[in-house]
Parts: C-alpha cells; structure tokens; sequence
C-alpha cells in the first residue's frame, strides 16, 4: 500500500496549472519541445488523479473514459527527482481501483519502451510492436489491463 494519498480533481482546480507545469517538465522539455499550455482537460471523459507532496503536485495521470467500458490512460507524469519513489505507482493504484468503481472492462495505455517494466509490474501486457509518439518521437508500446 502506498504512502501517497492520490486525490481525483477537476479540470478547473487551481492544482491543474501546476499540472501544466509537471506535465511539460517531464514529459516534452526533455526533447525540446515549447511549452504549450492548450492542454485537452475539459470534458465529461476526462478524469485527472494528482499525487501531492509537501503542498505541490508531484505526480499525475489522466483517464479518459470511452462509453464502450474501455478507458485510456495517458500523461502519467512524475517530477524526474521524484521518480522511483512510489508517486507513479499510487497513482496508477488509484486509477485500477476507479475502474473497478465504475465498472471498467480495459485500461489501455502508450508507454515509452523505458517505462513498459514498470507497467507490466502492475499488471500491463505488451500488445503492440514499438511505434515513435507522435510529438516527441520516442518509441512507445500499447499495453493493456483488466483491472
């Protein structure tokens, strides 16, 4: 059982500029990639868990809910000092049990080839060849979960 305490918020709640922040930090200025704030947030599919420590945003990820029972996850992001330290892991804990909540039948999720150990550690499987992400070029796999 994780230590951090995963809260679900909405696409409004202040915490989500610190959101914009996490998310280009660790996910696109590693590559070169401008920051970009017009991020996808609102709409009734999109649920957002964040991870906080010492009052800041540590950790995040993103649910997009499908009406077919299938929902992808996308932006798990973690601040790079704060890696390894269980945030990511709470994280997708939480988004498992809230499939479970609402009855979810397949998370599915693009993850960098560096990160697909730590998925199938929760349960992910492979189910595609490598493929580059499409804005930073990084080669990413599909992997798949019942929760």
């Amino acid at each position: 059982m994780s230590v951090f305490r995963p809260e679900w918020v909405a696409a409004g709640d202040p915490r989500m500029a610190e959101v914009h922040e996490l998310r280009h930090e660790a996910l696109f200025a590693p590559f070169g990639i401008a920051r970009d704030d017009r991020w996808d947030d609102e709409g009734e599919d999109r649920r957002h868990v964040i991870v906080s420590r010492d009052c800041r945003v540590a950790g995040y990820a993103c649910m997009l809910v499908a009406t077919d029972g299938t929902a992808h996850i996308r932006q798990v992001s973690v601040w790079p000092h704060l890696q390894r330290s269980g945030i990511g892991r709470a994280l997708m804990e939480e988004i498992d049990a809230e499939a479970t909540r609402i009855g979810l039948q397949l998370l599915w999720l693009n993850a960098r080839v560096s990160a697909e150990p730590f998925y199938r550690r929760l349960g992910y499987a492979t189910v595609s060849g490598v493929f580059p992400s499409g804005r930073t070029g990084v080669p990413h796999v599909r992997m798949e979960k019942r929760p």
